[in-house]
């Protein structure tokens, strides 16, 4: 055997000796680097290049890293004190992309957010109702609407309602039909986009199938709602919403102010009558209804004699008495907020 080929073997007394030199010249600074390289590997995360030696504060990170072991565990977690942040979620889609056609399978969705009165004995509160609706592809097909009151009655100890969900062949639903205020598939295409006929029809147009006051005009307010309920379905076309609007815009009763904000601070024109100051908001770069003033509505009650319901009946088309008065309309740059939010969707279900 030569003799290159045979190997020392050392004592033990020899191997810790070499040790000790071996880590003679390492510093406590190493050890940290060492520390930090091995819980950065065991999380599966790439370390970055070494920067510049940094002696101050180094027993901070390995209070930190060792308190995130202690605490939870184990080194899985590690990850997330040098993950970097997740880049920001993408924004919703614009209201500009629920115009486009719809697919076979695909529908139109419309959600409305209001408040209304809930009475239970001994207490009057508000709660928010939710109103969705789906109208498919075809509008002469089945729509769906939903109404579900969100929220609790404050601490009252009684039942919501659960929610209600109404079907309407071609938009026809239980219940009274008036025309511009129950606007069904046939109704919104029968409007067309020309601002002089929809302003004629938004006068004289009967809201009673069979009403005393047929064929009366109607009052600003009236319009400001009747567009409203036409606009809160969703459907209307483009080019018909902004007809609509223009029409509306011409009304003697109403007055429209540019350059306002919705309570979420988007952009709004706005549009109100000035015998009661309720009004429209209205995203100017697309003609639709994203917010306005909640309509007086019946309150709903709740006792052992009297069944819960959300049914409201549609709004009340009986002219205003003929009053003068002097009073200033009300401002539509008031700081109160519009209660009631509209938002938009296309979806492939119908709830």
């Amino acid at each position: 055997m030569r003799e290159d080929n045979v190997r020392k073997i050392w004592s033990e007394a020899e191997l810790d000796a070499a040790l000790e030199d071996l880590n003679s010249d390492v510093t406590e600074d190493d050890d940290l680097a060492f520390a930090r390289a091995s819980l950065l590997a065991a999380a599966g995360v790439e370390q970055a290049p070494p920067a510049e030696p940094r002696r101050a504060g180094a027993w901070r990170w390995l209070a930190v890293a060792a308190a995130v072991v202690t605490l939870v565990g184990g080194l899985g977690v590690a990850a997330a004190l040098w993950t970097p942040d997740p880049p920001e979620t993408s924004r919703p889609a614009g209201l500009t992309d629920v115009d486009r056609p719809l697919a076979p399978g695909e529908f139109h969705y419309t959600e409305m957010r209001d408040w209304s009165t809930y009475v239970v004995p001994g207490l009057a509160t508000k709660v928010q109702r939710r109103i969705e609706l789906w109208i498919p592809a075809d509008p002469t097909g089945v729509w769906h609407r939903r109404t579900t009151v969100t929220g609790d009655a404050h601490g009252s100890g009684e039942l919501l309602p659960k929610p209600v969900d109404e079907y309407g062949p071609a938009g026809v639903f239980p219940g009274p039909r008036l025309s511009w205020l129950t606007p069904d598939a046939a109704f919104i295409a029968s409007l067309v986009p020309d601002r002089q006929k929809l302003a004629q029809r938004l006068s004289t147009d009967t809201l009673e199938t069979d009403g005393p006051q047929k064929g009366r005009a109607h009052s600003a307010t009236e319009m400001l709602g009747m567009v409203r309920s036409v606009l809160e379905t969703g459907l209307p076309p483009r080019d018909v919403r902004s007809a609509l609007l223009d029409a509306l815009a011409n009304v003697p009763g109403i007055y429209v102010a540019p350059h306002q904000a919705t309570p979420d601070q988007q952009p709004a024109t706005v549009y109100a009558a000035k015998d009661t100051g309720r009004r429209l908001f209205v995203d100017p770069a697309t003609a639709r209804l994203v917010a306005a003033d909640s309509v007086p509505t019946l309150a709903m009650v709740r006792n052992k004699a009297i069944p819960l319901t959300t049914s409201l009946p549609p709004p009340s088309s009986v002219a205003a008495p003929n009053t003068t008065t002097t009073k200033f309309p009300v401002s539509p740059q008031r700081p109160d907020a519009p209660d009631t939010l509209y938002s938009y969707a296309i979806t492939r279900t119908s709830g």
